[in-house]
Parts: structure tokens; sequence; C-alpha cells
């Protein structure tokens, strides 16, 4: 990793927003407009309806379902998203009191999205209405079917609309304001709940949850939810969501994001030990002893993607040979875990991979791209793709098992016209010294919190004095030298960066660390030479 230490002066930006020093540099660095910066500095979280026609179209129809008392199913997703957005929904129409059923289809036999099999047993079972949550913009069969079957159809959705989606109400942020336009799917869900039933803590949590889950970008209406759903999570967390963070944790962006997102997505990966449409009743449930029940058994369904993760990873690590594309199958890879094995690989190894699994006859997995590489077009005129989706940086496969050395070849031979970006990518960090941190500034910083993913926050701490340093297994932590408290550097081994003997700068994030009744300035470490 290449850094670029860059100096800035922060005197303009401090006397017309009134921040702190670090915060002043972190705006000028990052070169954000006034829109952005005021939009960072904005204290207030308050939620804000749409008065799109789509929204309330949506709203006057399934009031029109609970004054007719029709039965009404909600067609969820297996990832984060989609589960939060199903949750959402059914507890709208079940304060709505409308009769109502949900289905979250299995990620591997069924695969994305409501089917027309599905939209078949609904219309057998008695329901008239159709809500679909987190999916629905590529369902063309399924919606072709119950307009045949004369159920009507509410689509809500984000995802890009690539066709006419024929559909009596479609509830897409592209159909609503501006302010709109990065909400996810369970954003969107919400966005009808609250226009139907009002401020439901709860729900608001858990949007804000899958908003995180699904990387949208931080702003508008989505930062607003995710401000508003930590809040809620830090003063009066949901017991269902309490469960799922680990015992001391601080409520954060990250602990949600590698926490709680994690332990949704495993249910839907791991179908052969659960069931993801349990997740519904648990995120809305009340009573205590279930909850802290299903929650172990997530707990250990998590921890078995985990393992399997890392032991399958190694494994095809081991597999890997001097190719510019790592195409990999082994019979014994878990099929729910290739993709996060492809990211890994991918990450480590700064080339495409793609890995795939045993199923039936057919060999199914998940590509992961780098930086500058385009693998759904890389992929598209491959004739011996039996199913294929995706976008540029990850797609989705399936091959006949017997063509695969054919495949493999294939791949092997169109990249020999390709030529892959540098790995040693340059990163920007923002010069400071020591004893600019204090735990004022750190505060004044958290201002902004949650920062958009595309906002640079990493720090370099230029004059670095290292006093003590304390190795255990996981981490090593320095003591660094600070006229206004203690100051401590925590490099994670798992990030494998290589210690100077001496070193004296240190690049990393800024935070306070709460332990007990004792509160400390932190750097988690990103490189320290």
């Amino acid at each position: 990793m290449t850094w670029i230490i860059k100096e800035t002066d922060e005197t303009e930006i401090r006397q017309k927003y009134r921040t702190g020093k670090l915060l002043g540099k972190l705006i000028a660095a990052n070169a954000l407009s006034d829109e952005e910066t005021a939009e960072l500095l904005e204290g207030n979280s308050s939620l804000t309806l749409s008065d799109a026609e789509c929204v309330a179209k949506a709203c006057e129809r399934i009031l029109e379902a609970a004054k007719r008392q029709e039965k009404v199913f909600v067609g969820g997703d297996y990832d984060a998203d989609g589960i939060t957005a199903t949750a959402i929904m059914k507890k709208t129409l079940d304060l709505l009191r409308i009769p109502n059923g949900y289905y979250i289809p299995d990620r591997f036999r069924e695969g994305y999205g409501l089917s027309k099999e599905t939209v078949a047993l609904a219309y057998r079972k008695g329901y008239q209405l159709i809500i679909t949550v987190d999916n629905g913009v590529r369902a063309h069969e399924a919606l072709a079917e119950a307009k045949r079957l004369g159920m009507d159809v509410i689509v809500t959705d984000h995802h890009r609309i690539e066709e006419k989606i024929e559909a009596d109400i479609v509830v897409h942020p592209d159909y609503m304001e501006d302010r709109y336009e990065h909400l996810c799917g369970a954003g969107v869900a919400l966005e009808i709940s609250m226009k139907l039933i009002g401020r439901q803590d709860d729900l608001i949590a858990l949007a804000a949850i899958a908003s995180i889950g699904d990387v949208m970008p931080l702003w508008k209406e989505t930062r607003k939810i995710v401000k508003e759903g930590m809040t809620i999570l830090k003063q009066r967390i949901p017991r269902p969501v309490a469960s799922m963070f680990r015992p001391g944790s601080t409520v954060n962006w990250t602990s949600i994001a590698f926490q709680i997102v994690p332990k949704l997505n495993s249910v839907g990966r791991m179908n052969d030990l659960s069931n993801v449409n349990t997740l519904v009743p648990f995120l809305l449930a009340t009573d205590e002893e279930a909850i802290a029940r299903y929650a172990r058994q997530l707990d250990h369904v998590n921890s078995v993607r985990r393992e399997l993760s890392e032991t399958q990873t190694a494994m095809a690590d081991s597999m890997i040979e001097d190719e510019n594309f790592v195409v990999i199958y082994n019979e014994k890879f878990h099929e729910g875990i290739c993709g996060l094995i492809a990211g890994r690989i991918a990450n480590t190894y700064h080339k495409p991979a793609l890995i795939l699994a045993k199923h039936g006859n057919l060999l199914k997995g998940s590509g992961r791209s780098v930086k500058g590489f385009d693998m759904f077009d890389f992929f598209s005129e491959f004739d011996e793709l039996v199913t294929f989706g995706g976008h540029e940086q990850a797609v989705g496969i399936a091959i006949d098992a017997e063509k695969f050395d054919d495949f493999k070849a294939h791949v092997n031979e169109k990249m020999k016209d390709v030529k892959l970006a540098e790995a040693d990518e340059e990163k920007t960090a923002i010069a400071i010294r020591s004893d600019d941190i204090t735990m004022d500034e750190i505060l004044d910083l958290q201002r902004c919190e949650p920062l958009p993913k595309e906002i640079n926050s990493m720090f370099a701490i230029t004059d670095c004095e290292i006093l003590t340093s304390k190795e255990t297994d996981k981490v090593i932590k320095y003591s660094i030298a600070n006229g206004n408290g203690p100051l401590e550097a925590v490099l994670y081994k798992r990030k494998e960066i290589d210690v100077a003997e001496d070193p004296h700068t240190i690049i990393g994030s800024l935070s306070l660390n709460r332990w007990r009744n004792n509160v400390t300035m932190s750097v988690e470490i990103e490189d320290i030479y």
C-alpha cells in the first residue's frame, strides 16, 4: 500500500462551520461542497415521508385490502435487507389487522426473487394481493402469472430497473423524490409503513441495519434512517437486535456491520442448518425466552459459517495456480460461502476470483472482482453459462459440471487480452500531529458519523513517539506519547501489516474506547512505519 500524506489548512472551514481542528481537516481534505458539509453536520435526524404518487397508491391499495379483509402475501429476499424488509411489511400488516403471510425463497433451491411457483401457491391459499419487498423488478414471469390469475401486485424494490415492470403498483426510489434515491429495500418498505401506521422505533432500527448491510450511500433520507436507527439502538434497543450483539459491544456502524449483518446473512447462506423464514418472527418477537433461544441458534449457525469460510478459504488458497483469473471448484465447497471465499481471494491476490460448488449436475458459485475489472461484462458472452447474473464487481454463475475444464480454459484464454490494474493502489491520509488528538476533537469528529464510504477518514499521525508496546495472539497495542491524555494505537495481526523497527508514523481511524468506567483515545492502525 502506498500512502499519500495530505497536509490541509482547515482555518477557513473551522471559522465557517464552527468545527474542531480534526473535523475541519477532514472536510477540507475531502473537498466537500457546502451542501455535503451541511448534511454531515446536520443534527436533525427526523425522518420524512415521501409524497410520491407510487407510495400513495400503494398505501391506498393496502388500506383497501384492510377494508375488504383480503389476504395479503409478502414475498421477501434472503439477505439482511430482504429479511428486515419482510419483517417491516409484516408488522405493518399485523397492526392494520390485515390477514397476511410471507415467504422468503431458499437461496439455492429456488433462487432470488418472487417465482411463478410461489405466486401459484399463494393463489391456491387464497391470497388476493402480493407485496414484494427488496425484489420484484426482475420477476417478470411471476408478475405475468399473478396477472393471469387475477391477483394484484405491489412491487417494492430498489434494484436497477432494466425492463418495464408489469405490476399494478411499483414503489421504487426512481419514482420517488430525489431525497429518497439511496433507499434500500427495507427503506422503501419503511416509507410505506410510516405512511400507514406512523413511526415504529423497532422498524426504523431494522431499516438502519438493512441500509448498513446493503452498503447504501449514506446521504439524504438514508443517512437520516441510519442516524435515527442508531440513536434508537443506543437508547432503547429492541431485544431481538440486542441479543445479536456481543456482550459489551458499543452500538455503532462497525458493530452493526460486523456483528448483526453477518448473522442475518448466515441463515440464508447455511440453508442446510437453518430456515431463513424463521428470522422474521425472531426480529418481531417480544418473548425474552424465545428470543434468547433463537439467538443461541443464530450464534451457532454463524459460527459454523465462519469456520467453514476460514477452512474452505484455506483449501481454495492451496489450489490457486499461476493465472490472472482464479477459477476453483471443489466438491467440498459449501455453496453458501462461495462468494465469501471469492472475495477473500480477490482481495488477497488482487485478481478476480470465481469459486464453484456442486449443485446436482451443475456447478454453482460466485465471483468477486477487483478494481477496474468488469466481471459482468467479461462473462456476458460465455455460452457455457446455464444461469448468470450480477454486476461489475460480483456475479453468480452456474455451468454444467462436465464442462468445467472447457469453461476454465475459456476464462484463461479470454484473460490473455485483459490487463489488470496495478495491485498497489495509492491511498490518502490526512496529516495531523499527536497533540492534535483530544477527546473533544474525537467527539467533534463523531458528529458526522456514520460517514459515507467515499469520505476519507484516515489520519496520519506524523510525529509518533511510542512509549510502550504489548503483544497478544491477535493484536499489538502501542501507547503513544500525547499531552492530552492516554492515546492507544491497536494493530490487528490479521491485517498482516509490516512494522518498522522504530516507527514514527501511524495511519488509522480515531475513536474513543469505552471499557467499564474508563474512556481512552484510540487509533485502529491501517499502516505503521
